[in-house]
């Protein structure tokens, strides 16, 4: 017996055919690197001319597209074409925009070519007036708050607009039917404050906010079969009891609330205890600090400053260097103090904050840099992709600095969280409140009694903060004997988790969901 044929998902592109033209191609592969699907120009993009950067409002990392072509191949077949084509056969198709950075870039806050959905191609605009296109705007690789007008919000992630009013403004300025428009975001918190706002607004006719966890498929697509077990973790810990450290801490991107809290595991005199990382890059440093010159940096022109505040090979010997110049040094010292007041980043108001950001215990924490954990393939590690299985190994738990901690409006996970759960790793996260809230609420297990994770509760920064450290002080306390019993007990989360994690139910709801709308779109028009 024949299987029944697969169903067929149409994207459609509006610069498909400039993909094909070699001299195009080449200036967007040199200017924005590998795109999906296979260096096809993306949609609602800045376009002509392909050398203004200025305007590169959306981005290469496509979401949707890969999740089809190379997830779920087996039961879809993917077609791509120009929507000119589809437009010129009357065919109903899905347009994909994966956004650029915040929604600040991409909200008309610069200029109207960098407002969404301005640059779609006009007779893809007609077919979305009449309702024959789904429109996706992926978010999905990122926690955008909704709501970005939150002080602790704007302190993190910069000042930007409300999302969906932005959104549901630009679909009636655009005269598109807002029912056919999606929002893919990794934001858990965003779907409900969607319904909330719809409510409270007396809005009837609703765009899809749909919730997809991208970082949790990417991540177990990548390593779907370690090899590892919680019973090979156990065994390795009791054999190598003595080597043991507590705790993983790993710091690339040093944010001010990561370097606080770095501090404070300094003062607490818990740094010799895990296996930490901490290099301060240069680019951080000039960023951060204008009373700094490019000069005692070492950065004698612009091309020197990278795009990226991940510290690089030439930042170790810069960190090792960085003590033995004074007046450097102090400026550092000074400017990091100034720059962690409570009132700039929003914690910090435990009595202890004084002596975590004193001068005496900044200087000694920059005494101990470089940290690297990672000392053979610095440069090489893709630290989303890529982890080492034996620091998992040799640590009893992680503490981790999710992408976002400060914000009330989300709860987003990252690769972070992911490989702790894929490496039978309890955890303590400095993250947004409700964090552990929200790995409950996706079937999840959580580590109370074993940790007690009422900061997670704690809306107010400071004070889960402070939580948060007694916890790590409590936990670090024990001894090697009573940190590996502790860990065995947690056996049964740490399996549970690990095939929860494995499941897909959850992205598999999300690729349904998005198919509900696609296909009624689909079958309607």
């Amino acid at each position: 017996m024949l299987s029944p044929s697969k169903e067929k998902i149409k994207f459609g592109w509006d610069y498909w055919d400039y993909s094909h033209q070699s001299e195009v191609r080449d200036k967007i592969i040199k200017n924005f690197g590998g795109l999906t699907p296979d260096y096809t120009w993306q949609n609602d993009s800045d376009t002509l001319p392909l050398d203004d950067m200025k305007h590169q409002v959306t981005n290469a990392w496509h979401n949707v597209y890969p999740i089809f072509y190379n997830h779920k191949q087996n039961e879809y077949a993917v077609e791509d074409k120009d929507t000119k084509d589809y437009v010129n056969s009357n065919e109903s198709f899905m347009y994909v925009i994966s956004t650029n950075g915040g929604p600040a870039v991409w909200c008309g806050e610069f200029d109207k070519r960098s407002t969404l959905f301005y640059n779609i191609k006009e007779h893809t605009k007609e077919h979305i007036r009449k309702g024959k296109v789904l429109v996706v705007v992926d978010l999905s690789f990122e926690g955008f708050a909704i709501d970005g007008l939150d002080p602790y919000t704007q302190k993190e992630m910069g000042p930007n607009p409300h999302l969906v009013e932005t959104a549901h403004r630009r679909a009636k300025e655009e005269n598109f039917p807002i029912e056919n428009i999606v929002f893919l975001s990794g934001n858990h918190k965003d779907p409900e404050y969607y319904d909330w706002w719809c409510k409270e607004n007396k809005i009837e006719k609703r765009l899809n906010w749909i919730l997809l966890d991208w970082c949790e498929k990417a991540i177990s697509s990548d390593f779907s079969d370690i090899g590892e077990t919680f019973e090979s973790h156990l065994k390795y810990k009791s054999d190598n009891f003595e080597d043991m450290k507590t705790y993983l801490c790993l710091m690339r991107r040093c944010k001010l609330s990561r370097i606080y809290h770095h501090l404070a595991l300094n003062y607490y005199d818990l740094l010799q205890d895990g296996l930490v990382s901490a290099v301060l890059s240069k680019w951080d440093l000039y960023n951060l600090f204008p009373n700094i010159d490019r000069t005692s940096l070492e950065m004698n022109n612009a091309n020197e400053i990278t795009n990226s505040d991940c510290a690089g090979e030439d930042d170790l010997q810069f960190n090792k260097d960085l003590v033995k110049k004074n007046d450097l040094l102090n400026i550092v010292v000074q400017e990091y103090k100034g720059k962690l007041k409570p009132d700039v980043i929003g914690l910090g108001l435990s009595k202890d904050t004084f002596k975590i950001r004193a001068s005496q215990n900044i200087k000694s924490f920059i005494r101990k840099l470089p940290m690297v954990v990672d000392t053979h393939r610095f440069d090489m590690l893709d630290s989303f992709h890529d982890w080492d299985i034996d620091f998992y190994k040799k640590t009893f738990f992680s503490f981790v600095y999710e992408t976002w901690a400060l914000s009330p409006n989300i709860v987003f996970y990252s690769e972070k969280i992911y490989k702790c759960i894929l490496n039978f790793h309890p955890f303590i996260a400095w993250a947004n409140c409700d964090t552990m809230k929200y790995l409950r609420k996706n079937d999840y297990k959580t580590f109370s009694p074993f940790i007690d994770e009422g900061y997670d509760k704690l809306k107010n920064n400071s004070t889960r903060s402070e939580y948060l450290m007694k916890e790590m002080v409590r936990i670090c306390g024990m001894d090697k004997k009573e940190l590996l019993k502790w860990y065995e007990s947690q056996g049964d989360i740490l399996i549970h988790n690990y095939n929860n994690f494995m499941s897909d139910i959850r992205f598999e709801k999300s690729i349904s969901d998005l198919l509900i709308v696609y296909r009624r779109v689909v079958n309607e028009s």
